[in-house]
């Protein structure tokens, strides 16, 4: 199957200056973990396993940065053609609604992967510089678990821009308020939490009785509930784009 659709918003967010914020956003997390290196003092191997797995990736880069440069991307897939009126020319296209929706969101998620990556892995070489042995086994496990997070935001935000204009700013809000303030304190919002699930897949995958998040869900939940996530914010946006006035 050809992609078209994919490369062209690929090369879309690539002449943008979303991708300049996201990779911003991505390193952030670095220049926290330059601070902590620098900190007067020798700290010990589990000072430092717990700075990157407790401090650094699942309360910083799981619950803020990894959402928030995930809406900035995912927003702008369908959002800039909706504003500019171009997304008429491409329905009119013999191109089916659901094959443009999954192509956007595979876009997405393509360009995610390797900028977030990249900034889980430089804040990891630069907690784990001269201990790299020690924290070796948090490297992939926040790796693989921060693909949950691509992949179901990416899914729900690209889906709010489609059916409302303040996309942005409702996207934040759902992250501050929703994902980090109430999901912490609330136990019934964990369950429909995507950080929730993106911290238990890495406490899992690391089995660290030190790493602790509360009410820690399965591995198989976190996998099913993620796909099952992907799944109704596809078909929701199919069906929205099938009813959008698009004069």
């Amino acid at each position: 199957m050809s992609l078209t659709i994919t490369t062209l918003t690929i090369r879309q967010f690539l002449r943008s200056r979303s991708i300049y914020v996201v990779l911003g956003i991505s390193l952030l997390a670095s220049v926290l973990a330059i601070i902590v290196q620098a900190t007067p003092g020798e700290m010990s191997i589990r000072d430092l396993r717990a700075i990157f797995a407790n401090d650094l990736y699942q309360d910083l880069i799981a619950a803020t940065l990894l959402p928030l440069a995930t809406l900035v991307l995912s927003t702008a897939a369908f959002g800039d053609e909706i504003e500019d009126r171009s997304l008429q020319y491409l329905t009119l296209k013999p191109i089916g609604r659901f094959r443009i929706v999954f192509e956007k969101l595979l876009a997405v998620i393509v360009v995610m992967v390797p900028i977030v990556w990249l900034g889980i892995a430089v804040t990891w070489a630069i907690v784990a510089f001269g201990n790299v042995d020690a924290l070796r086994d948090l490297l992939w496990p926040a790796l693989a678990s921060s693909l949950v997070a691509i992949v179901g935001f990416g899914s729900l935000f690209m889906l709010l821009s489609m059916v409302m204009q303040r996309a942005l700013l409702a996207g934040i809000f759902y992250v501050f308020v929703w994902e980090t303030a109430l999901s912490r304190f609330l136990p019934g919002i964990r369950a429909i939490s995507i950080r929730h699930y993106t911290q238990s897949l890495f406490a899992r995958l690391v089995d660290d009785r030190r790493i602790d998040v509360p009410q820690l869900s399965a591995q198989s939940t976190v996998i099913v509930t993620t796909v099952a996530i992907c799944v109704i914010c596809v078909i929701l946006a199919t069906w929205r784009l099938r009813s959008m006035s698009l004069e």
